[in-house]
């Protein structure tokens, strides 16, 4: 058993098990403060639609997701020192266009309302 568990670790260095331990501490941070009622996580993947219904938002679950896995990515390319400037473009890139792209629908939708009267 002992041998197969060394097998299973080799390569790992003290950094791997840092970086997981920080994952972890940021998970159970985040879930303490959303069970002590600080913070609501639904409302990084839900939305409330013009009847005050609480539904499941692609858009926002796509974004939350891809946030984690980038951000994931992106701490372990520091630790092990193979960060390029490639996927440092990309992953300030991708938010900063998502952000843009929301904005400029919200926009459009607002002119679409006001042009119908729905102000």
């Amino acid at each position: 058993m002992s041998a197969w568990l060394s097998d299973f670790f080799k390569g790992y260095v003290l950094a791997d098990a840092i970086y997981v331990a920080t994952l972890l501490i940021v998970v159970v941070c985040l879930w303490r403060m959303h069970r002590d009622g600080h913070i609501r996580l639904w409302d990084l993947v839900t939305a409330t639609d013009k009847q005050g219904f609480i539904r499941t938002d692609a858009r926002k679950m796509f974004e939350a997701g891809a946030f984690v896995v980038m951000t994931v990515g992106f701490s372990y390319l520091l630790l092990v020192n193979k960060m390029t400037e490639f996927y440092a473009v990309i992953y300030v890139g991708a938010f900063v266009s998502a952000r843009y792209l929301r904005d400029r629908e919200q926009r459009l939708n607002r002119q679409i309302e006001m042009k119908e009267g729905k102000t």
